[in-house]
């Protein structure tokens, strides 16, 4: 991020700059007076402006008049990012925008923020810690109810709460090794040793809590894909129309029509789901086609919800491949064909991994077939986010890592009197503990969180 030591002020606009909109907010951030801007405006930015508080006005440049606003200051550190902050409401035309925009950068000293460049100057300032971030980004780019509600409760904190008690009973254990080594004679070993693995019981049961929360990692849950798979002309675009009540695949009776999968977004319930229709699964000497099915096959196993579709009337060796999957759902299709009984019975009969199967007619799918399919997708859902796993990586992966090290301290802790090892253990789960509360913030994991920011946040 080339932004991160820089303290130039900054413009964006944060609503409405790619569609034209009734209303856009464009903000100014990291100036050192409101009257800078005086000769911007035709109020008196050099008179008393109160923080906080929305003044109408015109927006000039050398006396033209471009447009009719209303502002609000924010004094730093008392705002967003603790700068600063000038927020205009201006007509939210596109090119109107582009226009106010250029105005600021050629002369008014500003530069374009970069994507999440406010936020961040809010996490420098101390306003915002590396948990609270997270949760904004997860709050911005949620697709699920339960997403959004996970990013609030780290914006808001109490996420960040349970991993500020889980740091505090750390430095209580940490303070139970230090009173061993400095004062065991004063309060007698014993005693020591009892401070010291009670206090390192209730730091394991607190991890353990937390661990919990992160086990269910099979899937995506931030961005779940329904994964709809077989051989060629299975009928998989068909189904995929059918789900998205549109015709957004080509649907053909010549088997490989699809031939790299293709997705759209799937509501169902408050949750947005990812509808992947793949590239039917065979063998083929044709390059481009089994540069889908490679991608197909890699889709199926990164879904979070799968279906296996088949047509009984066209069955080959390719489909075999199959049998290492779990499915979430398998459905006959071609139903309406004659003999379809007993081509069905012939495929349980050869493939007994197959289990108890339905049939799905597409000639004339109805509402039956439809809430079956979203109901199934949904439960699932609900299924997994019953036990309120956490979603970001980093979070899992820092708490699975410090479970690890705990483990290992506790093993050592056993059996280990020389209380200089045991410190220098404990040291190795404190820095992942700390990187989990925010207290470290190495640059790539802000790269990655930023990455995400749209700009003007």
């Amino acid at each position: 991020m080339n932004f991160l030591y820089s303290d130039d002020p900054i413009v964006a606009c944060s609503t409405g700059a790619q569609t034209n909109a009734a209303i856009s907010v464009i903000r100014i951030s990291g100036f050192k007076s409101l009257s800078f801007y005086s000769s911007f405006f035709r109020l008196d930015l050099c008179g008393p402006i109160e923080p906080r508080r929305v003044y109408y006005t015109k927006l000039v440049l050398q006396g033209q008049f471009l447009d009719d606003v209303c502002l609000t200051y924010f004094e730093g550190p008392r705002s967003y990012n603790g700068e600063n902050i000038l927020e205009i409401s201006v007509h939210g035309n596109t090119l109107n925008i582009e226009r106010i925009l250029q105005l600021f950068t050629s002369h008014g000293g500003c530069r374009v923020a970069q994507p999440g460049e406010f936020t961040y100057r809010a996490l420098r300032n101390k306003k915002l810690t590396l948990s609270q971030v997270e949760g904004l980004d997860l709050f911005l780019n949620a697709n699920s109810t339960f997403a959004l509600d996970q990013g609030l409760s780290l914006l808001s904190g109490n996420l960040h709460e349970a991993y500020q008690e889980l740091f505090d009973l750390f430095l209580i254990h940490k303070s139970s090794l230090e009173l061993m080594i400095d004062f065991s004679e004063d309060i007698g070993e014993d005693a020591a040793r009892q401070y010291f693995f009670s206090s390192l019981e209730r730091l394991s049961f607190k991890f353990l809590s937390l661990v919990k929360r992160v086990l269910p990692m099979d899937h995506n849950l931030l961005r779940p894909e329904v994964v709809i798979t077989g051989l060629p002309n299975a009928g998989k675009s068909t189904l995929f129309n059918f789900l998205l009540s549109d015709d957004r695949a080509i649907v053909s009776p010549r088997a490989g029509t699809t031939r790299d999968f293709i997705s759209e977004n799937l509501v169902i319930d408050g949750v947005k789901y990812r509808l992947v229709d793949t590239a039917g699964i065979r063998e083929s000497t044709d390059l481009i086609e089994n540069e889908g099915v490679q991608r197909s096959k890699q889709k199926l196993t990164e879904g979070f919800f799968s279906i296996l579709l088949i047509n009984p009337f066209e069955i080959d060796d390719s489909f075999n491949f199959f049998s290492s999957y779990m499915f979430d759902m398998i459905l006959f299709t071609h139903c309406d064909l004659p003999d379809f009984e007993r081509a069905r019975a012939a495929v349980l009969s050869s493939f007994s991994w197959l289990g108890p199967t339905g049939a799905a007619d597409f000639c004339n799918p109805g509402n039956e077939l439809d809430s079956l399919l979203r109901d199934t997708i949904n439960n699932k859902y609900l299924l997994a986010t019953e036990s309120k796993p956490i979603l970001l990586s980093r979070h899992k992966h820092l708490i699975l890592s410090a479970n690890g090290k705990l483990m290992e301290y506790q093993s050592l802790a056993s059996r280990e009197t020389d209380v200089a090892i045991l410190s220098q253990e404990l040291n190795s789960l404190g820095h992942c503990v700390s990187e989990l509360l925010g207290i470290v913030s190495p640059d790539q994991v802000l790269n990655s969180i930023f990455s995400n920011f749209c700009i003007g946040k």
